[in-house]
C-alpha cells in the first residue's frame, strides 16, 4: 500500500527514507473518484482522517466542485501540493489501457475542464500512474488522455486558462 508510506505507515526502510516524518500529513491528503482500495487500505485511511471523495459522491457533486474542494484541503497550510493521477480511475471508454479497468468511473473530459479551472500556482509534482499502453486502442484512447492531462496540468499550472483553446477541440475531438 504505497500511500500508507507516504503518511508514515509500513516497512520502516520506506517511511524514512529522507528523514522518519511522514511525508503528507493525512489532513492534506486527498483521494478523489474511488471505487476500490487494496486489502485494509480503506480502514487505515479513513482512520487517519483522509478525505476520500468515493465515486457516488463524484457523480452526485460533479468532478469540478469536487476538485476544488480537494485543492483547498491540499494547499491550506503547506507550501505546495502534489497530484497523483491514476488513470484506471478514469471511465473505461475514456481510458482501456489500465491495469485494473472498471466502468463508471470519472469522466475525461470533464476532469480535464475542471483542471483548467485549478489554480495549479503551488502545484509542484505531478505523476499519471496505471497508462499500459500495450492494452491501448491503436494507440488511441488512453494515449490521448495521457497527453492531454499533461497539457492541461502545463498550460493551467504555467499560462493560466486563456491558452487551452487547442486543448478544449481536441477533448470534443475525444467525445
Amino acid at each position: 500500500m504505497p500511500v500508507a508510506h507516504l503518511l508514515g505507515y509500513g516497512d520502516k526502510n520506506l517511511t524514512s527514507l529522507g528523514d522518519k516524518l511522514p511525508k503528507i500529513l493525512p489532513h492534506n491528503m486527498c483521494m478523489v473518484g474511488i471505487r476500490s482500495y487494496e486489502e485494509g487500505e480503506q480502514e487505515l485511511l479513513e482512520r487517519l482522517g483522509v478525505r476520500i471523495f468515493y465515486m457516488d459522491e463524484v457523480d452526485r457533486r460533479g468532478i469540478a466542485e469536487v476538485m476544488q474542494e480537494a485543492q483547498y484541503l491540499v494547499t491550506r497550510n503547506t507550501i505546495g501540493f502534489g497530484m497523483s493521477i491514476d488513470i484506471d480511475g478514469f471511465d473505461i471508454a475514456d481510458a482501456p489501457a489500465v491495469g485494473t479497468p472498471e466502468e463508471n468511473g470519472i469522466s475525461a473530459n470533464e476532469f480535464l475542464r475542471a483542471v483548467l479551472t485549478l489554480d495549479l500556482s503551488k502545484l509542484l509534482a505531478t505523476e499519471i500512474v496505471e497508462f499500459m499502453p500495450g492494452r491501448d486502442d491503436q494507440h488511441k484512447s488512453s494515449e490521448r488522455l495521457v497527453v492531454n492531462l499533461m497539457e492541461a496540468i502545463y498550460l493551467t499550472k504555467f499560462f493560466q486558462q486563456n491558452t487551452t483553446i487547442g486543448l478544449e477541440q481536441r477533448m470534443q475531438a475525444m467525445a
